[in-house]
């Protein structure tokens, strides 16, 4: 019998035209690797509110970093893409993601516990800055 492990992350989804999905770094991994102005700007913000955060490093797919406050430690991945029918005059419009994972111990996975919970508070804060951001539409948590 297969045992099934639940995932211990929340994403959430966002869009805007506010961070760069049109020009690719000469750094990036590969063509695809947008977000790291949204990294250095969420990782501005949770600073600003008390966290404790790493800067921000490359993945073949968007951005990480560490977020900690209190006992509390995650890593974020940011990553996001350009709509399909891309408009000259807006090439940034698209769609970005949010993956937020809360750290766990070795025994704390195997007990199941100190899981992420649907009201975590680092989750409802990331809500609460993109919420105060007029540019961004349709938040709401990946299912």
């Amino acid at each position: 019998m297969e045992t099934l492990v639940s995932l211990n992350n929340i994403d959430i989804l966002f869009r805007t035209n506010l961070f760069n999905l049109s020009k690719v770094g000469e750094h990036f991994i590969n063509p695809s690797c947008f977000g790291e102005d949204v990294a250095s700007w969420f990782a501005a913000k949770l600073k600003e509110r008390g966290y404790q955060v790493s800067a921000p490093w490359q993945e073949d797919w968007g951005w990480q970093m560490s977020a900690s406050k209190g006992a509390d430690r995650y890593h974020l991945g940011l990553g996001g893409n350009a709509d399909e029918d891309i408009n000259v005059n807006d090439p940034n419009q698209g769609e970005w993601r949010i993956i937020v994972n809360k750290d766990q111990s070795f025994l704390d996975r195997i007990a199941g516990r100190d899981k992420i919970a649907v009201n975590d508070p680092l989750v409802e804060l990331i809500e609460n800055i993109l919420h105060s951001e007029s540019a961004i539409r349709g938040l709401e948590r990946a299912s």
